[in-house]
């Protein structure tokens, strides 16, 4: 980590970061706007496999921290606006690379005389541009776990490949985990996890053409489609006793200028004082912007400015009362961290940028530290994204993080940074 400042911000990310939340219209149709990681267990006994279970993060400045697990999924108004993508299940390569196709395919494990079947002229166009393979639903069911994985990899090197470059992701352990309390079809639940691979560490799931060719009408098509915005957050909460020193504690939540500490400590003392209360929910915590967004997704106000906004815009407004509109602008972006922010080694503060660096030194993605392993993201600029709260795992997954891929840089506004120093 040698820079000294902020890499250019990039939209979209690299092949090496391609996992975005799929769907943003079908040419972007829900491309970019579906998804949910894998997760290991928490930092402390965590069971993933009991959303209702309450774990904790380590101690730290920020005091005691326990979270648990919840569901959110884009409103059906929201969902209506976007169109269903063709049901045709299609590989796309660039034409440069015709000659190598049939290869590519029996590298990945397809059977030769599929192979066969898929270069012959009824299964196979193209343009000046691109050679477009349209398997049978057979064949695309019928791949093994092995195959899917290698072969949908080669396939997400391709934006064109909209669902493959940016595959729906689950946070959960198994797909039955993600999909439960959802109210989804059991045969739905059992398709999807049957074309479900590994990608990395994640278990992802790119196969919605396919998936939507089942659908009986296209309310239930939409209904899926609502479902596979499906993305596991959560709740967490400040645990207050009398043994926590609270102005140690308003020290580290006011980043230690002592921002909103008027508000913070009568709510602080308010839970000591009070007989059976013994937590504050860190949605108190967060300044006023944050705090209007977390758990929602945008709506068409936000269309006015020509973009939505994504994961940079997000984390630059954290302290702001009013959002800047042009930090909708990568560069002027870019720009102001230069300017404004200092690079910093962990261990991470309340309000540190954290960027995701790829290996060709672009911003990928960014996201506000809070505590613990704990931060503030939207993950894709569009409708069907909300604002949420992670874990800093979940998130590395979901971005690559890894030695030879994408590596987290983290910022301090000079001021909260000037203001550690004096203390």
């Amino acid at each position: 980590m040698r820079h000294t400042s902020a890499p250019p911000f990039s939209n979209p990310p690299s092949t090496a970061n391609r996992r975005r939340f799929i769907l943003s219209g079908i040419g972007t149709t829900f491309a970019s706007l579906l998804t949910a990681p894998s997760a290991e267990g928490g930092p402390t006994s965590e069971n993933t496999r009991d959303l209702k279970k309450i774990a904790s993060c380590a101690p730290g400045p920020w005091g005691r921290l326990s979270y648990y697990y919840f569901f959110l999924e884009a409103p059906a108004h929201v969902v209506e606006k976007f169109p269903l993508p063709n049901t045709t299940p299609r590989w796309i390569f660039d034409l440069a690379d015709y000659e190598v196709i049939a290869a590519q395919l029996k590298q990945a494990g397809v059977d030769a005389s599929q192979v066969d079947q898929l270069l012959q002229s009824r299964r196979m166009a193209r343009d000046d541009r691109r050679v477009y393979v349209f398997p049978t639903a057979g064949m695309v069911e019928n791949l093994s776990p092995e195959t899917r994985s290698t072969l949908y990899a080669i396939l997400a090197r391709n934006p064109a490949n909209t669902f493959y470059h940016s595959p729906v992701f689950f946070l959960t352990d198994s797909v039955e985990e993600w999909a439960k309390d959802s109210e989804l079809p059991q045969a739905v639940v059992q398709r999807i996890s049957r074309l479900a691979y590994k990608s990395g560490n994640a278990l992802v799931f790119s196969d919605i053409p396919l998936l939507l060719g089942y659908a009986s009408s296209i309310a239930e098509a939409r209904f899926i489609m609502q479902k596979l915005t499906r993305v596991r957050t959560l709740l967490a909460r400040l645990d207050l006793g009398p043994e926590d020193s609270i102005p140690d504690l308003l020290n580290y939540w006011s980043t230690g200028l002592g921002l909103r500490r008027k508000e913070l400590e009568p709510l602080m003392r308010a839970v000591v004082r009070t007989e059976g209360v013994a937590h504050l929910d860190i949605l108190h915590l967060l300044p006023p912007l944050p705090r209007k967004l977390l758990y929602t997704f945008p709506d068409l106000t936000f269309a006015v400015e020509g973009r939505m906004p994504d994961c940079h815009w997000t984390s630059l407004n954290f302290f702001n009362m009013r959002p800047q509109s042009y930090l909708l602008d990568s560069r002027l972006a870019t720009s102001l961290v230069k300017q404004d922010f200092d690079k910093v080694e962990p261990p991470y503060r309340y309000g540190d940028v954290l960027m995701f660096i790829s290996p060709d030194e672009r911003a990928v993605h960014s996201a506000t530290y809070l505590a613990g392993d704990i931060v503030f993201s939207k993950n894709g600029a569009n409708m069907l994204t909300p604002w949420l709260l992670m874990r800093l795992p979940d998130l590395e997954k979901l971005y690559d993080v890894a030695p030879e891929n994408t590596r987290i840089v983290a910022f301090r506004h000079k001021a909260s940074a000037e203001s550690l120093t004096k203390h």
